[in-house]
């Protein structure tokens, strides 16, 4: 069996035991259910309900779409979207990144990613072309890297003190993901990621007050 085999049968596993493990919670007491945990099953109770997140999968491509708030204005949830120098300080799927040219509002940046799905890890390198439209809109396409297509799109809308953040990453990976089970890791991992970015935000936002 290769490798796409073993991990579509790790994530039917993973989906089997979760059902079995659910059934099973249904005759138990209320205060049992609490503890009685599983990954898949905390995969699909996500703890922040804040993140509305949407994939799409037709067995090629996948979009995944995003819609969140933060509470800070637009400005200053641009400085940590715009922070590739520093992602990989806040963000755990990111192993390094950095700015290797262009200047001004446009970008050249080399990163390097890792990607989970059930017991397996993917190494992602990518060389991206970046866009900027200063605290409105970050547009991301990559030239080069071991994806066959990827483009992501990040808009940031006021709203009062506030900013609404609006993410959609259009990607055609190097090697095939189940389009049912797929979806459940692509999902929990785009959330993981996206509150790391709100946690380094808020955490910013806090220092500053802090510092005042």
């Amino acid at each position: 069996m290769n490798k796409i085999g073993i991990t579509f049968a790790t994530i039917l596993l993973n989906l089997f035991l979760c059902d079995a493990i659910i059934a099973g919670e249904e005759k138990q007491p209320k205060s049992e259910k609490i503890t009685a945990l599983h990954p898949v099953k905390q995969v699909l109770e996500p703890h922040d309900r804040n993140i509305a997140i949407k994939v799409q999968n037709d067995g090629e491509q996948i979009i995944v779409d995003a819609n969140f708030l933060v509470p800070v204005v637009a400005q200053q949830a641009w400085a940590v979207l715009t922070d590739f120098d520093n992602m990989h300080k806040f963000s755990t799927g990111v192993l390094s990144s950095k700015i290797t040219g262009g200047s001004g509002n446009n970008l050249h940046v080399s990163q390097k990613r890792i990607s989970r799905y059930g017991f397996f890890t993917f190494s992602l390198d990518s060389i991206r072309e970046i866009n900027l439209i200063p605290f409105a809109k970050i547009h991301e396409r990559m030239i080069s890297g071991s994806m066959r297509k990827m483009e992501e799109t990040t808009q940031l809308l006021p709203e009062g003190d506030q900013t609404r953040i609006t993410y959609r990453v259009v990607f055609i990976p190097g090697s095939w993901i189940p389009p049912v089970a797929g979806e459940v890791f692509i999902k929990q991992e785009a959330r993981e990621q996206l509150q790391e970015v709100v946690n380094e935000i808020i955490r910013r936002k806090q220092t500053k007050l802090a510092n005042q």
